[in-house]
């Protein structure tokens, strides 16, 4: 059962610590399952979001799930009424292709839509010595969840060029896709998600499991890099993406990418499902 948001104790709730060990292995695996095929000896920055209790409030590492609750100090939500809205990674230096790191995450802020809530969370991975890998920040769609009397919507939505793209990059996904990226993570079930679970996406609406928002991210981050840089994951320094919309597994992902200086600005749809963008954003590189 929901209750009304305590946004002060939430505020600043942590994960304890968790440490972070990864194989070449991992990362092959990874890579496949968002269709990278870098140069060898690069990471996907993005592969970071496999990470103990970086994923977003939503990942189990974060609390002691009561199914199908998410519950946290101040906070207790129906998991089915969370939606990721917006992912953003800072990469301040790149990811070995294998190492270990610790993950520390924590509730930086909860805003308040109206009818719904957003929960903003932090979260660093740190190497062995101390020095910072990656941090990222995931924002939380809480349907129904707000007029708590937290502060609005700070997020900034990101206009496309009128000019035509520089770049377009067509990625085809497999029907397998969310399975096999649902294996990337840790302790992560088959079941109770909307992703491997075809009762569980019925159940919320949908004519079956979706893609993972998070593979979405990191398959146009991809395309980006392959279309526009490269190919060069070590360019990366930014990288932010608004969710707009669902992607099932087996559609075929566009990527239309605009070059700034320093920083790409595109848009991902689905080649069936024209001018209804499923994810914007920007990369910043150099």
């Amino acid at each position: 059962m929901a209750m009304p948001i305590l946004r002060d104790t939430a505020i600043g709730v942590t994960v304890p610590e968790q440490e972070f060990r990864w194989t070449d292995r991992d990362v092959r695996r990874y890579h496949d399952a968002v269709g990278w095929s870098g140069a060898d000896g690069t990471v996907l920055p993005t592969f970071a979001m496999t990470a103990p209790g970086v994923f977003g409030v939503a990942s189990p590492e974060f609390y002691r799930p009561q199914p199908p609750e998410v519950r946290f100090p101040g906070v207790r939500l129906e998991l089915g009424t969370l939606l990721h809205r917006e992912q953003e990674i800072r990469v301040h230096r790149p990811v070995p292709v294998a190492g270990a790191a610790i993950s520390r995450s924590e509730i930086a802020e909860v805003e308040d839509l109206g009818t719904a809530a957003v929960l903003v969370q932090r979260s660093t991975l740190v190497g062995t010595d101390g020095v910072a890998l990656v941090t990222g920040c995931s924002r939380i769609y809480a349907r129904g969840a707000g007029g708590f009397g937290g502060p609005p919507d700070s997020s900034i939505a990101v206009a496309m060029p009128e000019r035509a793209a520089d770049a377009v990059s067509d990625t085809p996904t497999s029907p397998w896709q969310a399975v096999r990226y649902q294996r990337c993570g840790r302790g992560t079930s088959m079941r109770g998600n909307v992703h491997t679970d075809a009762a569980f996406a019925a159940a919320a609406g949908f004519p079956m499991p979706i893609l993972q928002g998070v593979c979405t991210y990191a398959i146009a981050c991809a395309a980006v890099l392959a279309s526009a840089l490269g190919a060069d994951a070590r360019r990366v320094r930014r990288f932010s993406a608004r969710f707009l919309g669902v992607v099932f597994p087996g559609e075929t992902l566009r990527t239309r990418t605009w070059v700034d200086d320093e920083v790409c600005v595109f848009s991902t749809s689905v080649v069936a499902r024209p001018g209804k963008p499923v994810l914007s954003g920007t990369l910043a590189f150099t």
